[in-house]
């Protein structure tokens, strides 16, 4: 049997949910929005959860474009997929851990690859 990912000893870092589990669970606490099918917080506390929210004591995870955050995770509310874009070290993947923290509780459920154009 798998030891679950939250209780492994040889991670160089904790997932998201739990290196920010009091966070999330203060967002949950406080998140009076409508939720979409099967998401853990509403589209507003997921917003808040990755770009920050002083007010509620969450911090600042996403340096970038708080639009883009919240394009994404419009996206995701509807039946499209998503999928980020752009040069290496950009964040793509510290974005997708997030935002699969916020809406699902799971990071480690998130989708990575590349492919290379020629």
């Amino acid at each position: 049997m798998p030891v679950p990912t939250a209780a492994r000893s040889d991670l160089q870092r904790p997932p998201a949910e739990v290196r920010f589990a009091e966070e999330l669970a203060v967002l949950r606490e406080r998140d009076g929005g409508p939720r979409p099918p099967g998401w853990e917080l509403s589209l507003r506390a997921a917003r808040s959860f990755v770009v920050g929210d002083e007010r509620a004591g969450v911090s600042r995870k996403f340096v970038g474009n708080a639009a883009l955050v919240e394009r994404a995770l419009v996206t995701l509310a509807t039946d499209r997929g998503l999928m980020l874009v752009g040069e290496p070290g950009t964040a793509k993947s510290l974005l997708s851990e997030l935002i699969a923290a916020a809406v699902s509780g799971t990071s480690t459920l998130t989708v990575q690859g590349g492919a290379a154009l020629s």
